[in-house]
Order: C-alpha cells, then sequence, then structure tokens
C-alpha cells in the first residue's frame, strides 16, 4: 500500500535538497519581492477611495503577480527534481513563449477574481468602519465606531478568508501541474489540480500552519529569518506536490 509522506518526511527532503543551493535561491527571492513589493506598496494610497477601484487595482497587481508565483514553482519544481535552478526560471512564464504567458493569465485571472471577491465584502464594510471612526466625535461616553458595523467586518472579513483558503488549496497545485502537462488546457488544469488535492487539503493545511512558529521567529528578527524559511516552504510545497502525483500515478497503474 502506496503511504503518503508526512509533514515531517516532506520538511526534511526539503531541506536535503536546499543545501548549497540557498545562494541563488536568495537570489530569486530577492529578485521575486524587488519586482512585486513596490506594486504592491502602490495600493495604499488607494485604501481610503472607492472600494471598486481599491479591487480593481488588487485585481490587477494580484494578476501581474501570476507570472512570479508561476515561475517560483517551477524553480522549487526544478529543485524537488533534483535539477539546480538559476536565476532566469523566475521568469520563464515571460521568456518562453507567449502561448505559457497566456496560459498564465488565464489561469491567474481566476484565481485572482476568486481572492478579490471573498474580500470585496469585508473591504466595503471595512472602509465604511474607517470612515465612521474619521468622523466621529471624540467622546469617553461612546464607541468611536458603530459596534454593529464592526461585528458585521469581522464576520465577513473571517468568513471571506476561509472562503479564499478553501479555494487556495483546492488550486494549489496548477502550477506544478502546469509545467508537467503543457499540453493541458487550463480548464483541464483547474479539474486535474481539484482532482489532485481530493482529501489532502486538510493535510497541506496542516503543513503550512506547522511553519507558524517559524514565521513569528522571522519576524523577530526583522524580517531577516524569512530569507531562509521561504524557500524552505516553497521546497516543502512542491515535494508535497510531487508526492501526490507519485503514488497517485502509482495507484491507477
Amino acid at each position: 500500500m502506496n503511504q503518503y509522506l508526512s509533514s515531517a518526511s516532506l520538511k526534511s527532503l526539503a531541506k536535503g535538497q536546499l543545501l548549497g543551493k540557498y545562494g541563488i535561491l536568495t537570489g530569486i527571492l530577492a529578485m521575486h519581492i524587488l519586482c512585486t513589493v513596490p506594486v504592491s506598496f502602490s495600493l495604499s494610497p488607494l485604501s481610503g477611495t472607492s472600494t471598486l477601484l481599491y479591487c480593481a487595482a488588487s485585481y490587477v497587481i494580484s494578476l501581474l503577480s501570476g507570472f512570479f508565483i508561476a515561475g517560483e514553482s517551477f524553480v522549487y519544481l526544478k529543485l524537488a527534481c533534483s535539477q539546480r535552478p538559476v536565476l532566469n526560471d523566475l521568469f520563464c512564464c515571460l521568456t518562453q513563449g507567449g502561448a505559457k504567458a497566456v496560459k498564465v493569465l488565464r489561469i491567474q485571472s481566476i484565481l485572482a477574481g476568486i481572492s478579490v471577491l471573498c474580500t470585496l465584502p469585508s473591504t466595503y464594510i471595512g472602509n465604511s468602519l474607517m470612515r465612521s471612526i474619521l468622523n466621529a466625535e471624540p467622546s469617553f461616553d461612546v464607541f468611536p465606531f458603530n459596534p454593529a458595523l464592526f461585528l458585521a467586518y469581522t464576520i465577513l472579513l473571517v468568513a471571506g478568508s476561509a472562503v479564499d483558503i478553501f479555494f487556495t488549496l483546492l488550486f494549489s497545485q496548477i502550477y506544478y501541474l502546469m509545467f508537467d502537462f503543457p499540453e493541458y488546457s487550463e480548464s483541464q488544469l483547474f479539474k486535474m489540480s481539484m482532482q489532485l488535492i481530493k482529501g489532502h487539503k486538510a493535510r497541506l493545511f496542516y503543513i503550512e500552519l506547522s511553519f507558524l512558529p517559524l514565521m513569528i521567529l522571522c519576524v523577530m528578527s526583522c524580517g531577516i529569518g524569512f530569507l531562509w524559511l521561504l524557500p524552505y516552504m516553497e521546497a516543502t510545497y512542491a515535494n508535497f506536490y510531487l508526492d501526490l502525483i507519485r503514488k497517485q500515478s502509482a495507484v491507477r497503474k
């Protein structure tokens, strides 16, 4: 009987694969940050404006970030397959022909749309809540905000985040599949991702949560620790994908 690898086994594999490769992976991570973080900061001035304008800008930024998310998936898929990644791998979807770029755009348009729709209600209520706080008269006798509005915001934020996490897990394998099965259409990749992760979403979610203590330590290190942690996490996720695809292929045979 084929047993899936445990979280500890996947992490152990990732650690071994990362030895001697942190230099190039840190460079790839730094390039990813330099290409995406400044653009993300451009959202800040829009946070107090129209909700639709803010969400539209978020959608465009998320759409463009798909090229780097896909490129990073390729980097760590190579690493998990005992191949040495290079810096240009991060831009593979932009440099290896228009067909792949179009496929990434189509996939990311759906993923970004789901994310924006999940956050739209809480963003709208959050803007209304912020305006009520800014317009409220200072007083020690009453809340500086509408409690009902705050409750609605909290409920929508939690519910939207839960739905967003569910769909993120559901389609978490799609970019790995895109590189392994380049002949598949976008709809086939979405369907295959759902089939591949079926029965394993909780396992992946547990693996993600298991990194939380290390994330807290990285925050305490002023973020420097993320240069070590993020490659470790991505390598673990790539090994999780390979474990799924190999075991399920063996079952079909």
